[in-house]
């Protein structure tokens, strides 16, 4: 007996079997433990992307109402992060929004399989993971925009196979929809400028004078197709008591002697003052067809100029806020004012520019300083450009379908130099596809300074 005892005291075969089932015990729980901190590292990382996501999401609305923004947040986060798979639910208000800024943080836990067996008094049962993020609410500022666009004869030839007016209206109704938010955002303000040979614009009577250079009145108002003043056309100033200050009722259709002009004028396109009413705009602009004319000239500095006095704060029509606000730190009061202007053809409308030299052209009461000249309407253009950029209006060109290279310089240098210094806002576009991709471009940029993110 005692032999056979010491034998088996003294024999080692079978050692390395029975270490390695002392040991598998460790091993598995080494094993198990691994898995579980692996699916745990899963769990946190799909969590913060769906933390990221609902957050970015949230601040990433333009126009939108707190709720509004946690209710998407919300929704993407149990997209990315479904309840069932997780047994994570989140409340409401899981996102939060103070100061504009969108946080969210949330803590969830991944059950446990072998770990929990390297503890018999206090089992490891489940794996707390945690995420947080943060983004923020983009600025939103406000804009008055002028569109003035080019509704001369020309404007209804064909090009690509559809009249030239039908792309630019096309492209202009894309921009407005796009700056607005579908008329959205309420602070995004446009008005239309069409422009032939004149404008055609609702003026109060002390702003005008009438056929024998009489100067009207009162604050009542006259539909009155008007070219360029006789003096200070070159800036957004009322006009003043001095008749060679105002506006003369008609005066672009009645120095030609043609009753074509009077008759185009009171049928043509109106402007449309600042307005948020973007569903009306867009339905009143869809409607627009240039007037059959026989002699309709193109008066770009003319429409230039209104389109100026539509947003600015002086007195023409009123509606434009205060050039101050356009450096304005405060988001919710910063205003953005732009003029784009689109042209297909020269400035071939005669323009008045006063000159010490006197020239030819009306001579009412012994004034004849009062000159008619193509050449004083693209100066006017150029000094107009000039003088509203120095009040910090974004200027934007459109040469479209142009074939004068001095015109297209010449819109060239009104555009406002780019932010980055790669140049100027002027585009140039030879079909309707590049006029669309000029329009979306230009709403791009328009957009882009209206929704500031911080």
């Amino acid at each position: 007996m005692n032999r056979t005892l010491k034998r088996f005291w003294t024999d080692d075969r079978g050692n390395i079997a029975i270490i390695f089932g002392l040991a598998i015990i460790p091993f598995m729980i080494a094993a198990g433990t691994a898995v579980d901190y692996g699916r745990a590292v899963v769990a946190k990382h799909r969590l913060q992307w769906a933390m990221d996501s609902a957050v970015l999401a949230a601040g990433s609305l333009r126009t939108a109402t707190e709720d509004e923004r946690k209710a998407l947040g919300k929704a993407i986060f149990e997209a990315n992060f479904p309840p069932s798979e997780y047994g994570l639910t989140v409340g409401a208000d899981f996102i939060t929004i103070n100061n504009n800024v969108v946080s969210a943080d949330e803590t969830t836990a991944v059950d446990t399989t072998l770990m929990r067996l390297a503890s018999v008094y206090n089992p490891l049962e489940e794996l707390d993971v945690q995420a947080d993020s943060t983004a923020l609410v983009p600025q939103v500022g406000n804009a008055e925009i002028s569109l003035v666009l080019d509704y001369s004869g020309s404007m209804g030839n064909y090009l690509n196979g559809s009249p030239k007016y039908e792309t630019m209206r096309d492209a202009a109704v894309d921009l407005i929809n796009s700056v607005s938010q579908d008329g959205d955002h309420e602070g995004v303000s446009f008005s239309l400028i069409p422009f032939h040979s004149g404008v055609y614009a609702n003026l109060m009577g002390n702003h005008l004078t009438d056929s024998s250079y009489d100067k009207l009145s009162g604050t009542s108002r006259h539909w009155s197709c008007v070219g360029d003043r006789k003096k200070n056309n070159t800036s957004d100033t009322e006009p003043s008591t001095g008749k060679r200050h105002r506006w003369q009722q008609d005066e672009m259709y009645r120095w030609s002697g043609s009753s074509n002009y009077a008759t185009y004028c009171s049928t043509g396109l109106p402007v449309t003052e600042l307005t948020n009413d973007i569903s009306s705009l867009t339905s009143l602009l869809s409607g627009w067809v240039p007037a059959s004319c026989n002699a309709c000239f193109t008066a770009i500095s003319t429409g230039f100029s209104f389109g100026w006095h539509s947003i600015s704060p002086n007195t023409v029509f009123d509606n434009g806020s205060s050039y101050e606000l356009i450096t304005s730190q405060d988001p919710e009061e910063r205003v953005i004012k732009a003029i784009v202007l689109l042209t297909d053809g020269a400035q071939t409308a005669s323009a008045h520019r006063e000159s010490s030299n006197g020239g030819t052209g009306y001579s009412p009461s012994g004034d004849n300083d009062w000159p008619l000249s193509q050449n004083n309407g693209e100066q006017n253009l150029e000094d107009l450009c000039t003088n509203a950029k120095a009040k910090d209006i974004i200027v934007v060109t459109v040469a479209f379908d142009l074939n004068d290279q001095d015109t297209i310089d010449r819109l060239h240098d009104c555009a406002s130099a780019k932010t980055d210094g790669t140049g100027n806002y002027a585009y140039q576009a030879d079909s309707t596809s590049e006029l669309a991709q000029a329009f979306e471009d230009i709403g791009t940029v328009l957009t882009e300074m209206v929704y500031l993110s911080q």
